[in-house]
């Protein structure tokens, strides 16, 4: 049986960063690297590319002290197995990742990455079936899609696990920003730029 590498120290960083900075800078085109490198959020979400430019793209993130995940499903060309994981945490020496499946969660806990799974809140039943799939998989981090379903779903996640929520998708400004936080997400994971630079929340 392979033993789980210690982690502590980088959940430890992670929530450090998400703390002192409550958003996840989510990049889906690679020409906003240049506004993902100069942002006030010091974790980056690689939300797209491919195995030719996700390295790089790890790498220049890591010049800037950026705390990198990968969202391994929407990386062309690479694979969902403990090979992948590998190549994510060795070569592009990547933080943890996300994803919406149980697969690579162990796995990837093994090699002492963070671990962040998706739990779709879009109705009653899909709720049940994803608190059913994370109670099998335990991930580091639970993050609720759409973002604002965290102020209805909150409660019922608390009943189920202590993880920390992140809340994603549909976060379309700081009003939204704001009662998401305040409602016991710790973080919100957005491609609008506009909050990336957030002073105040």
């Amino acid at each position: 049986m392979v033993k789980e590498k210690r982690d502590v120290p980088r959940i430890a960083e992670f929530m450090q960063a998400i703390k002192a900075y409550p958003v996840i800078a989510s990049l889906r085109r690679e020409d906003l690297l240049p506004v993902a490198l100069s942002c006030r959020a010091r974790v980056v979400l690689i939300s797209s590319g491919d195995l030719f430019n996700i390295e790089e793209i790890s790498r220049e993130l890591e010049k800037r002290n950026k705390l990198v995940l990968v969202h391994v499903d929407l990386i062309a060309g690479l694979g969902r197995d403990s090979t992948a994981v590998r190549f994510l945490k060795e070569k592009a020496r990547v933080t943890g990742i996300v994803t919406p499946g149980s697969q690579l969660i162990g796995v990837a806990r093994k090699e002492g990455l963070v671990t962040v799974q998706r739990l779709f809140a879009h109705d009653s039943p899909s709720i049940a079936t994803g608190i059913s799939v994370l109670k099998q998989s335990k991930p580091h981090f639970i993050e609720v899609l759409p973002g604002l379903a965290v102020l209805r779903v909150m409660g019922e996640l608390r009943e189920h696990f202590q993880q920390p929520i992140i809340a994603a998708g549909l976060i379309k400004g700081i009003q939204d920003l704001r009662l998401v936080l305040k409602a016991g997400a710790v973080a919100v994971d957005t491609s609008a730029e506009k909050l990336w630079n957030v002073e105040n929340f």
